[in-house]
């Protein structure tokens, strides 16, 4: 344990440098040597708060000290960590909220809020002005999943094709999302079969954990056979023997999928149009330094700005076994739940798994839940909670 005084004291000198004062004024205050005030900046500039502290790395000790020039501390730290950045966490986060995590972290307080840091990066012209995305309007309730907490609710999305410059071998990106505390998982793969997206998702589960809930779109790797009616893929067998409920949200509506969205919007901008990869070998090795910056260096408001390694510290995180293997040999149908959002049609018909169920034209423009119990081999759609109607089901072995 560091003793409270030392940290202190580093936490002082580098908030004074990053005030623009030189080493030799600190280390005279400070009654230190400018090699030591050199020595700790240097950390800092390398690895930031967790540079302060004596290796091996300890628990943190933060001190609650205020500093009027907050302003002059917003700019620097960015500065900071633009050019930490460059020179080494190329997927890390440049924003308000990375900004008053790391004040928090070297001990500013009273910390401003975010809206301050913006506006203070916005005059300064250190801000882009967010592009105005459509999004579909909220005229219905929409039966959507919530998480309260970590592997409450995943979401899981394809990206692809991507292509190598000047080839023509194509390319897939599998990402796992956890909607609550922003965990997340990006695979590599060059194909989008079913048994490959299983595998992704085993590997995801075995280092995110398993969630209750699996929300995807309605593409053909995830649903199964384009053709047969009650056919259940790959995806839907694993969830099954997982006692995990898969969702599937309402068709061409990928707004629904929001959370893991906003991921794909980031995943676009750091790397596949931030980057050029010679290989598939050198996107692996891309891909785990933006896994691991992803989920230890993103702060998140929602959980407390934290990163998802932060909030999951000390958490009971029911993970895969490494040594699962099921999922290699045929998948038969266990007992559990299958989910789809709907919106019903004018005609009051709905599309599950290529079959058409009518379920009355006073629900039309209204999003229903239907599900499917394997078990019990029944139907049943739901609307705002209550059964409207239901039908035996016998799902194609």
């Amino acid at each position: 344990m560091i003793p409270p005084d030392k940290f202190e004291r580093r936490q002082e000198a580098i908030r004074r440098r990053i005030g623009g004062e030189s080493a030799e004024e600190i280390a005279s205050s400070l009654k230190s040597s400018a090699t030591w005030v050199y020595k700790w900046w240097s950390r800092y500039l390398r690895e930031g708060p967790d540079g302060l502290y004596d290796r091996p790395h300890v628990a943190r000790c933060v001190a609650n000290r205020t500093d009027h020039r907050i302003r002059g501390a917003i700019l620097s730290i960015r500065r900071c960590l633009q050019a930490r950045r460059r020179a080494k966490t190329r997927y890390s986060l440049i924003g308000s909220a990375t900004i008053r995590s790391e004040m928090e972290e070297l001990g500013y307080s009273p910390l401003p809020s975010l809206r301050t840091i913006e506006r203070i990066l916005h005059e300064e012209g250190l801000t882009t002005p967010r592009c105005k995305q459509k999004t579909a309007p909220a005229l219905r309730e929409y039966p959507a999943p919530s998480g309260r907490d970590s592997n409450d609710v995943h979401q899981l999305d394809l990206i692809g094709p991507r292509y190598l410059l000047g080839e023509g071998t194509k390319f897939y990106f599998v990402v796992v999302k956890d909607i609550f505390d922003q965990s997340s998982h990006i695979q590599l793969t060059t194909d989008r079969q079913a048994q490959t997206i299983i595998e992704c998702v085993v590997e995801a589960w075995q280092v995110l954990g398993i969630p209750k809930l699996l929300q995807v779109d309605n593409g053909w790797e995830f649903l199964g056979s384009t053709r047969w009616t009650r056919s259940f893929g790959k995806v839907i067998r694993l969830c099954l023997m997982l006692k995990v409920e898969l969702i599937f949200i309402p068709q061409r509506m990928a707004c629904r999928n929001g959370s893991i969205e906003n991921l794909n919007g980031q995943f676009n901008r750091l790397f596949v149009k931030g980057r050029q990869f010679k290989n598939p070998s050198h996107i692996r090795r891309e891909l785990k330094l933006l896994n691991k910056a992803v989920n230890t260096q993103h702060v998140h408001p929602a959980i407390g700005s934290k990163t998802p390694h932060q909030y999951r510290r000390g958490k009971k995180i029911k993970k895969l076994s490494l040594n699962f293997v099921s999922h290699k040999a045929p998948l038969p149908i266990c007992a559990g739940k299958v989910s789809f959002i709907r919106q019903v049609r004018p005609s009051g018909r709905i599309t599950i798994l290529n079959e058409k169920f009518k379920v009355g034209k006073r629900f039309k423009g209204q999003f229903v839940k239907a599900t499917i119990f394997t078990k019990q081999k029944r139907f049943k759609v739901y609307f705002r909670g209550r059964v409207i109607k239901q039908w035996p089901y016998e799902p194609r072995g």
